[in-house]
């Protein structure tokens, strides 16, 4: 109920002329994307706000990042698309508008990167310098950023040796974003994935029934298909 209400909020001072900028409530309403049709009420919510203020970083990069979301929801390689290259456009202005944007640079990247995916690892190795340079930017603006180390450490497991490529290295990266960041719990599982590769399978155990111990997790609406998938595993593996 609390989340219907803030969404009708929301909604109601973007299509005033007159409405201050609410960042919270459109935060509010991507916490809780999955309650309803919250996502995209977040995005339409946006539009109303960014067409007041066109350029407000702060709106940019909320609109690119729940792009992204809509994106992986998306059944349609072409949607997907269609989706992820706004995100990155929409990102792309937040980070040059205002360039100590933490979220702005990371978001823009993982678009990038979710763009890459989806045109397959091969058809996309031009993305992979723009991918770490925003990276290594939101790294040197928060040392303690847990999802630019994640990023970097899918870049490093999933292209080619030839491309740059060490999932030893990756694996380092999904541990250290566990560690900077054990709120987040979408980091647990691609480490968990990695020590599984390297025969970690303790570790890996390890670090899946740590999901379970989290309980204020950073992305909510995330949260409840991380327990899932790691209790799934945990399950595989008989554990």
């Amino acid at each position: 109920m609390r989340a219907a209400a803030a969404a009708l909020t929301f909604v109601l001072a973007a299509s005033a002329a007159w409405a201050a900028i609410d960042y919270a409530a459109a935060d509010h309403l991507y916490w809780h994307r999955y309650d309803g049709g919250n996502l995209a009420l977040c995005v339409k919510a946006l539009d109303g706000l960014l067409a007041g203020a066109p350029d407000d970083p702060g709106l940019l990069w909320r609109k690119g990042r729940a792009l992204v979301r809509l994106g992986e929801e998306q059944k349609k390689k072409s949607d997907k698309l269609a989706d992820y290259l706004q995100a990155e456009d929409l990102l792309k202005r937040a980070s040059e508008a205002d360039s100590k944007s933490v979220d702005a640079h990371f978001w823009y990247g993982v678009a990038m990167g979710r763009r890459g995916e989806t045109q397959g690892i091969l058809h996309s190795l031009f993305l992979i310098k723009p991918i770490r340079r925003e990276m290594s930017e939101v790294v040197a603006l928060d040392p303690n950023h847990g999802g630019a180390h994640r990023v970097l450490g899918e870049i490093l497991w999933q292209v080619p040796g030839f491309a740059g490529g060490d999932k030893k290295k990756a694996l380092e990266e999904y541990e250290t974003a566990v560690r900077l960041d054990p709120r987040y719990t979408a980091n647990y599982q691609v480490l968990a994935q990695a020590y599984l590769y390297f025969g970690r399978t303790d570790d890996a155990v390890r670090v899946l029934k740590s999901v379970a111990a989290v309980k204020d997790p950073e992305d909510p609406a995330q949260y409840p298909e991380d327990a899932a998938d790691a209790a799934k595993l945990l399950a595989k593996l008989g554990r």
